[in-house]
C-alpha cells in the first residue's frame, strides 16, 4: 500500500523532473537563438563604439592674471569606446581633437589665444538606477593632451605700445603637453548619445603663469555599428 506521504515525495520528484526538463528546453532555445545571431565577442564590442563631437567654452583657471582673461568658445571631435567591465560598471577609452581656446584683454584690441589638442581620454562610467530607458551614467576619468597647435590672434603690438608693463602670451611659452580630469552625465537614446563634460588641466599653460585650462563641454555621440547589428 502507497502511503500519503510516498505520494506526495513521488509527486515533489515529478515537479522537479518536469522542471527540470523545462529549464533544459529553454536553456537549449536560448543556445540556438544565440547561435542564430552569429554574432562574435568583437560584433558585441563594436555595438558600443561611437563618434561624439560638441562645443565647449574653455578658459585659464588659477592664473596670476585671471582679471585680464576670459573663456571663449572652442569644438571637440573624437572616437571612443566602452568596454563593460561588471554589473553597471563601464570603461572608455578613444582620441580625439579638442580646440580650447581664451582671450587675454578684454577690452580692444583684445587678445584671443586658440589652441588644438590631440587628447587620450580614459574614463570609468556608473550607471544610475533612475530613467532606464535612457541609459544615465555619471562618469569621472583622465585624460592626456597633446598641444598641436597654437594661434595668438589680435594686435600685440598696439596694446603693448600703451601698456608696455603688460603680460605677453608666447607660443615659445606654451607647454606641449596637458594632463587632468574630467567628470559628467551621459544619457542614450537608441543610437544617440548626450554627454556634459567639464575638464580641468594640471599642467600650466604657459610657464611664467600658473594657470591652467579648464573646459565645459556639450556633446551629442552616435554609435556606428548598432543599427548594423539588429
Amino acid at each position: 500500500m502507497i502511503t500519503d506521504t510516498t505520494k506526495s515525495l513521488l509527486q515533489a520528484c515529478l515537479f522537479i523532473l518536469i522542471l527540470h526538463k523545462a529549464q533544459a528546453q529553454e536553456h537549449i532555445g536560448d543556445t540556438l537563438v544565440f547561435s542564430a545571431l552569429n554574432k562574435s565577442k568583437i560584433s558585441f564590442i563594436l555595438d558600443d563604439t561611437y563618434v561624439i563631437g560638441g562645443i565647449n567654452t574653455s578658459g585659464i583657471y588659477y592664473s596670476n592674471h585671471f582679471r585680464d582673461l576670459s573663456y571663449r568658445g572652442g569644438f571637440s571631435i573624437g572616437v571612443e569606446q566602452y568596454f563593460p567591465l561588471r554589473g553597471k560598471v563601464f570603461l572608455s577609452s578613444g582620441i580625439g581633437i579638442s580646440q580650447r581656446n581664451f582671450s587675454y584683454q578684454r577690452m580692444p584690441p583684445g587678445i584671443t589665444v586658440k589652441n588644438l589638442y590631440l587628447d587620450v581620454p580614459v574614463t570609468a562610467a556608473f550607471e544610475l538606477p533612475i530613467l532606464k530607458e535612457l541609459d544615465f551614467r555619471i562618469f569621472v576619468g583622465g585624460a592626456i593632451g597633446i598641444r598641436l597647435s597654437s594661434n595668438i590672434r589680435g594686435d600685440y603690438e598696439a596694446l603693448l605700445s600703451e601698456h608696455p608693463e603688460l603680460f605677453v602670451y608666447q607660443n615659445s611659452d606654451f607647454h606641449n603637453g596637458d594632463y587632468g580630469w574630467h567628470f559628467g552625465l551621459s544619457a542614450e537614446y537608441n543610437d544617440i548619445l548626450f554627454r556634459f563634460r567639464s575638464y580641468s588641466g594640471f599642467i600650466k599653460f604657459d610657464q611664467k603663469d600658473q594657470g591652467m585650462m579648464s573646459s565645459f563641454s556639450v556633446e551629442v555621440g552616435y554609435f556606428l555599428f548598432r543599427s548594423m547589428q539588429k
